[in-house]
């Protein structure tokens, strides 16, 4: 299977589908780092003008200070994320991290460090208890984010 890269492909995908244990995963993981951001990645597959997510792989947010408002991935957990994607024969399609106490929509320092062809899902974190989820990408001219659809499934769309 050839692995396709986000940065080409992702950009033209409208909608993220995940499976109830990838929402578990990350809404557990933001409520376990308040009240600091959380982060980590969504791996999967490209199909029909969709993302499709397979597992949610929690990372350490490495940031060293105001860990509160912001996050910062380890390049090495990045590494060992798309080693993990490429061994699957998938892609890493989103990025997610949590707003502790704020919205779940992307601030101008998101939008700043963002990339093309990823999803972004914020999770809105209020007193420790996950409130609200969005997905987001990143238009092509990185001057906004286009909010992009979730559809939550029961079963493992790996080769679906």
């Amino acid at each position: 299977m050839n692995v396709i890269l986000v940065q080409d492909f992702g950009v033209n995908m409208s909608e993220i589908i995940l499976t109830k244990d990838i929402l578990n995963n990350f809404l557990y993981h933001g409520e376990q780092n308040y009240p600091f951001e959380c982060c980590g990645f969504i791996l999967g597959h490209f199909k029909d003008q969709k993302s499709v997510g397979i597992e949610y792989i929690a990372t350490t947010n490495i940031k060293e200070k105001k860990k509160k408002r912001r996050f910062l991935i380890d390049p090495m957990a990045y590494k060992n994320a798309e080693d993990r994607a490429d061994k699957q024969g998938v892609s890493i399609i989103s990025i997610v991290h949590s707003h502790p106490d704020h919205p779940d929509i992307p601030s101008d320092y998101d939008k700043n460090h963002a990339w093309p062809g990823f999803s972004y899902i914020i999770i809105s974190i209020k007193k420790g208890a996950a409130v609200s989820y969005r997905s987001w990408k990143l238009n092509q001219d990185r001057i906004k984010f286009i909010e992009e659809k979730i559809t939550i499934i029961k079963e493992d769309k790996r080769n679906g």
